[in-house]
């Protein structure tokens, strides 16, 4: 099962400052597969936060790629490049420890694909860069846009449909990581309280946004 497992701070305390209203969350890990699970455990300084799925599934992709190199959410300043990720060591989506570098999925739907969802994550901070972009998906409101730009050019738009903030051990991550129902593109990162003694925030940041026709 792909998963996120690590999506913000540094394994012994949180990056500060942190935005008012959002939570800072643990660095994410990823393995290819069909349907995710959470699960969290840090890396190096960070810690991490969305979990993966089995990578029975993933190993290769099916269909021509279209990849995404940027993610901005204008009316947040958000403004991220985005680079192909497999999973790491662990099994888990590997991210950047900078969080102003977000991992999209490389094994699953893309942001042009017709079908599936597109997952985009990154840290929520970080002890060595601070607090990341990302930080700020937890303000957005229904109905945000979202716009993904390829390597070369493409863009598409998406509209926010959902703003969740769930306990790691209460995420659907086959849900997420879904590969066949209706096209949308997922941003995950951590938030929630921070565990000092395990290094970890306890919840992910996820957003979900629909194709803007």
């Amino acid at each position: 099962m792909l998963l996120i497992t690590g999506c913000g701070a540094a394994a012994d305390a949180p990056a500060t400052p942190t935005p008012a209203g959002v939570a800072r969350s643990a660095t994410p890990t990823a393995t290819p597969a069909p349907t995710p699970s959470a699960t969290g455990a840090p890396t190096g300084p960070a810690a991490s936060g969305v979990p993966l799925t089995d990578a029975s599934l993933g190993a290769h992709p099916a269909e021509p790629v279209v990849q995404p190199a940027r993610v901005q959410v204008p009316s947040l300043g958000i403004d991220v490049t985005v680079s192909p990720e497999g999973v790491d060591a662990t099994g888990a989506l590997a991210l950047s420890d900078d969080p102003a570098i977000a991992s999209w999925y490389r094994y699953g739907p893309t942001p042009w694909s017709t079908a599936g969802t597109a997952v985009i994550a990154a840290h929520v901070d970080s002890f060595d860069y601070g607090v990341g972009q990302f930080a700020l998906l937890l303000d957005a409101p229904v109905g945000t846009e979202i716009v993904t730009t390829s390597v070369d050019g493409r863009v598409a738009r998406f509209s926010v449909q959902e703003v969740s903030m769930i306990d790691k051990t209460g995420v659907d991550w086959n849900a997420v990581f879904d590969r066949s129902g209706p096209h949308r593109l997922a941003l995950i990162t951590c938030g929630g309280e921070f565990n000092y003694d395990t290094g970890h925030y306890l919840s992910n940041v996820i957003v979900t946004a629909v194709p803007i026709a």
